[in-house]
């Protein structure tokens, strides 16, 4: 048994989480959405999150490529994204993706909107399977999810499950179907106005972009 439901479903422990936050790093003011005090292992609201906190729960081995994705966001204004472990509050290691963005609100102050992404229980076999089931009835659109990985392979510097951990975050996130969203990143990739490397925005900003470049074609 590989835990599936009816109609090849996976439950929800094994598909990916997004979490969403801003940052104000004037004042170093953090807001977390439910999603991000789970994927830290809090039960929402039970922390205030801080810069320090943060930090803490990232893996020691990740830390300094995390102050230098802070860094780039911060200081050189880049969007970033950044593939690391994060050390729960109960002591869980999970693979996340971090990935963020600096904007002015409406006060003309600078804030970092980002979106974190738990893809742990989504990787190897896991994602291979559902891939499997996934695209079983669309045989047509299997090269197009493999092209859109591909994508996202190189935006993020991810491997191959990770993208398809992606892809269905995005999916989920968005209320999209997989082969559309893969559809819209091959469509971008091959029209190069997809992000260059190590620059990709969070996830939703980069789709909006996208699906507003598109025309809202689905």
């Amino acid at each position: 048994m590989d835990g599936r439901r009816p109609g090849g479903a996976l439950p929800p422990s094994r598909r990916a989480r997004v979490g969403r936050y801003t940052y104000r790093p004037k004042t170093d003011e953090w807001w977390w959405s439910d999603n991000m005090y789970r994927i830290h292992g809090f039960d929402p609201g039970s922390v205030v999150p801080t810069t320090d906190l943060v930090m803490r729960h990232i893996h020691p081995d990740d830390v300094e490529r995390a102050w230098e994705s802070r860094e780039a966001v911060v200081e050189e204004k880049e969007p970033f994204s950044f593939l690391h472990r994060l050390i729960t509050a109960t002591r869980d290691e999970q693979v996340v993706l971090a990935a963020g963005h600096l904007e002015d609100d409406d006060d003309g102050e600078p804030v970092v909107n980002g979106h974190l992404i738990d893809i742990t229980d989504v990787r190897a076999d896991a994602v291979n399977d559902e891939l499997d089931a996934a695209v079983s009835e669309f045989v047509g659109q299997r090269a197009v999810i493999e092209q859109a990985k591909g994508v996202l392979m190189q935006l993020y510097s991810v491997d191959a499950d990770t993208a398809w951990a992606l892809l269905r975050a995005f999916s989920a996130d968005t209320n999209r179907k997989v082969r559309d969203i893969a559809g819209l990143l091959t469509t971008a990739a091959s029209g190069d106005v997809t992000p260059v490397k190590g620059r990709a925005p969070s996830a939703t900003l980069m789709l909006e972009r996208l699906y507003a470049a598109d025309g809202g074609h689905h």
